[in-house]
């Protein structure tokens, strides 16, 4: 008569040790991967944003959108008491609803950790419609139009595919001043984790 063996206390833990021992080594690999996957998704989101940007200014003589920079303080750089959402600008060139916000506003990581009052707390894309701001400057005029005034304030002026247009409102991504804590979006297109 044959007798099954079982396993022993002894060796169910060191099974126990062992797959303990491998999640603690796969862990921190993963959670590197979920953090580039936040940065490829914001990436994706300000590439899409630049192309509503593009179809926008292709509609309006070159003319980029002039919007409220912090519509959920203040109108301006807009004249009158109605603050102008960047998201309602460019909805219509991303096919969407005006009234609704898209996803691609939204940045994984805008949490509003970093805000002072009266919107502590509160993720810029819930009061601003979006976790990415549009620069200050550029609203109204044409990229060509922003490279000379920088040429005739700054005696230097870069390249308008050096012009970044869009970044995210806060560090999410990293602590600030290392390098991948915002993402930029530049006239050209492209999204780089640092301004130039």
């Amino acid at each position: 008569m044959s007798r099954k063996r079982a396993f022993t206390l002894l060796e169910l833990l060191i099974v126990i040790v062992i797959i303990a021992g491998l999640l603690a080594i796969l862990m921190p690999a993963m959670a590197g991967v979920r953090s580039r996957g936040r940065l490829t998704a914001c990436a994706a989101n300000l590439r899409q944003l630049g192309m509503g940007v593009r179809s926008y200014i292709g509609d309006n003589a070159d003319i980029l959108p002039f919007a409220s920079y912090m519509p959920s303080l203040s109108p301006a750089p807009v004249p009158g008491d109605t603050p102008i959402y960047l998201s309602q600008l460019l909805a219509p060139h991303l096919n969407m609803n005006p009234d609704e916000t898209s996803k691609a506003f939204a940045c994984t990581l805008d949490v509003g950790n970093e805000r002072e009052a009266p919107n502590q707390g509160k993720p810029y894309f819930i009061t601003e419609k979006s976790s990415y701001e549009f620069r200050l400057g550029l609203g109204g005029i044409s990229i060509a139009e922003y490279v000379k005034r920088r040429r005739e304030f700054r005696g230097t002026a870069p390249n308008e595919n050096e012009v970044w247009l869009m970044r995210d409102y806060g560090n999410f991504h990293a602590m600030g001043g290392t390098q991948g804590s915002r993402r930029y979006l530049y006239y050209d297109g492209r999204v780089t984790d640092f301004e130039n």
